[in-house]
């Protein structure tokens, strides 16, 4: 993934890839996926998080590295090495350190509609970022996304 200098004012395509062979589908569904997790987080909550020290980049950092963990429950179910794909509170407090009971299950709650609003959208993707999950990702390389 991206070097540890990287800025995290908002989400990029760039936090998902740290070589060009990064460039896969797979890493676009977890931009997406956080990106997601972002809008599905209310701004009430986000004001919360910043008093509990979330800024802007940290809650930022921690949609990513929340996408990424999720990328690793879908290989599961991929695999199938589990039923159905879940998203998990200790996922959330992985991304999401040092918050009360009461948080993290708010946040797991947006997660589980970022990854709702996700999906319903996948479903009609040509893309197929799951599916085809090592292809290359062109979007990575469309400028629009900077």
């Amino acid at each position: 993934m991206a070097n540890h200098n990287t800025d995290y004012s908002k989400i990029e395509p760039s936090h998902f890839f740290g070589s060009p062979e990064e460039k896969t589908k797979f890493n676009w569904f977890a931009f997406e996926l956080a990106s997601e997790i972002d809008r599905a987080v209310p701004n009430q909550l986000k004001r919360y998080l910043s008093t509990k020290g979330y800024t802007k980049k940290m809650f930022n950092k921690s949609c990513i590295t929340l996408a990424v963990l999720l990328q690793e429950v879908v290989l599961k179910k991929l695999r199938n090495e589990i039923p159905d794909m879940e998203i998990s509170y200790t996922a959330v407090e992985r991304a999401f350190p040092r918050l009360n009971d009461a948080t993290i299950n708010r946040l797991l709650d947006c997660t589980g509609k970022a990854w709702d609003n996700l999906l319903s959208i996948c479903v009609s993707c040509p893309s197929a970022c799951v599916s085809n999950k090592d292809a290359y990702c062109a979007m990575f390389d469309d400028k629009t996304y900077d």
